[in-house]
């Protein structure tokens, strides 16, 4: 499994980069004020050296940059929760809650043959059938999201082979009995193997919905032969059997590619390695006993990798999960920057201009007027804060487009309930330093001039 550490040389330089931000952005104030011109200051009759024209157009940018930063960081986030969302409604083509699995790798010494392997896992599922709480419980080789190999060309009996560069990869499996029913794949036309299907039996195969359209479209699939590799190999023909709905077997993501599944007990060099346990209730619950059941018979056999089908889909989706949470935090932590920036602003912006509020109020201008002319002042900054970073989220979040799935990285929705919070944000920012000049009582502004 992938582990996500934090590398020393990253945190290092990320270490430098906030002292030296942090410098440069506490000699900039200094600087200014060390170069103060008394006669520009004068003349733009603030009180305060940060209060002229150039302090208001420089607080202004910083906030048009808050703003932008943040609608960037904010629409990538919200397209990977949007993303993460429809991972977590996709069907991944069987039922995983409630289901155990664990590895059972055979020593090919010690059953070198299908029929010593049938005979050691048809008594252990037996005995695991057995135990209190389990349904049902099936063999198989390579769990799905597991295992990436496993593939095959086939020919299909009456259509020609095509040529070798343009046949179709079949994803193959060898299971056993029942691994329909305990996965929750459901069977759409046939029927399941069973343990009839053996060696001296007919061949037999059951191919996924995707198959089945591929070779025989408008057909009835049912009693159709394949076999692997081409036509004029030695291999038997197969013939199908049933028909069960596609998996995502090597990928969560991706569109399942055709697959098709054998009974290995009609196979001589494939062996299941893994088995699956449909349970009633928790599934970790009953690893031991299950375990203790193979053990029971052959108490040197390894069991590994003991695990839920519920914890391995979400692996699956871990790296979407991952980059979801970490863009969301830095979105969230933006995103406050940006209010404290708005707010800040705007309380020193109303402290600034008392003097000219309470004037407004002694002409006559109404709390309302007061109100509206304040944050129609601030919201100009984010207006042109959001313009900037849609420009650059258009540009941006095509870079995400990989880590997205079911919506393009220029989603309406998103971009558009996005822009709503932040000016929302901004709005609630805005409000009570606005709030604040309505009150501001025109005889004591006057005064203090």
């Amino acid at each position: 499994m992938q582990t996500i550490n934090i590398d020393a040389r990253v945190l290092i330089f990320t270490a430098f980069v906030a002292i030296v931000t942090g410098i440069a952005f506490g000699l900039a104030p200094a600087l200014q004020s060390s170069h103060l011109n008394l006669n520009d200051t004068l003349k733009e009759g603030g009180r305060d050296t940060g209060g002229g024209s150039k302090g208001n157009r420089l607080r202004g940018l910083l906030v048009i940059g808050e703003v932008a930063v943040s609608f960037v960081l904010l629409i990538g986030a919200g397209l990977l929760i949007n993303s993460f969302f429809h991972l977590r409604n996709l069907e991944p083509g069987f039922r995983a809650y409630h289901l155990l699995t664990m590895k059972v790798d055979l020593s090919e010494v010690k059953y070198p043959d299908r029929d010593r392997r049938a005979a050691f896992f048809d008594e252990v599922i037996r005995r695991v059938r057995a135990l209190p709480g389990v349904g049902s419980a099936a063999v198989a080789g390579n769990l799905p999201l597991t295992y990436n190999g496993d593939s095959m060309n086939i020919s299909v009996e009456e259509l020609p082979d095509p040529p070798p560069d343009q046949r179709p990869d079949v994803i193959y499996r060898a299971i056993g009995p029942g691994y329909f029913g305990s996965m929750g794949i459901p069977i759409i036309r046939g029927r399941d193997f069973t343990n009839h299907d053996k060696g001296d039996s007919t061949n037999v195969v059951v191919i996924s919905e995707k198959t089945a359209q591929h070779f025989w479209p408008g057909q009835e699939p049912i009693g159709k032969r394949l076999k692997p590799g081409s036509s004029t190999s030695n291999t038997p023909w197969r013939e199908v059997i049933g028909i069960v709905k596609d998996v995502r077997q090597n990928d969560f993501i991706a569109t399942p590619k055709m697959q098709m599944y054998f009974t290995y007990r009609q196979l001589k060099d494939l062996a299941p390695n893994a088995l699956v346990v449909r349970t009633g209730f928790e599934p970790m619950t009953l690893a031991a006993s299950v375990r203790d059941a193979i053990w029971s018979v052959d108490k040197d056999q390894t069991v590994a990798d003991i695990d839920t089908m519920e914890h391995i889909v979400a692996g699956a989706v871990a790296r979407q999960r991952f980059s979801m949470l970490l863009l969301g935090l830095f979105a969230a932590l933006a995103l406050l920057l940006a209010s404290v920036g708005i707010y800040g602003v705007m309380t020193y912006s109303v402290a600034q201009r008392t003097h000219e509020i309470g004037v407004r109020i002694a002409l006559g201008a109404r709390p309302g007027d007061v109100l509206q002319m304040t944050i129609k002042q601030e919201l100009k900054l984010v207006g042109a804060g959001m313009i900037l970073g849609l420009a650059a989220a258009f540009l941006l979040t095509r870079l995400l487009q990989s880590l997205l799935f079911g919506i393009s990285a220029t989603d309406p929705v998103t971009f558009f309930g996005i822009s709503l919070v932040l000016l929302a944000v901004a709005i609630l920012a805005s409000y009570r330093p606005a709030l604040r000049a309505t009150k501001v009582d025109p005889i004591i502004a006057l005064r203090a001039q």
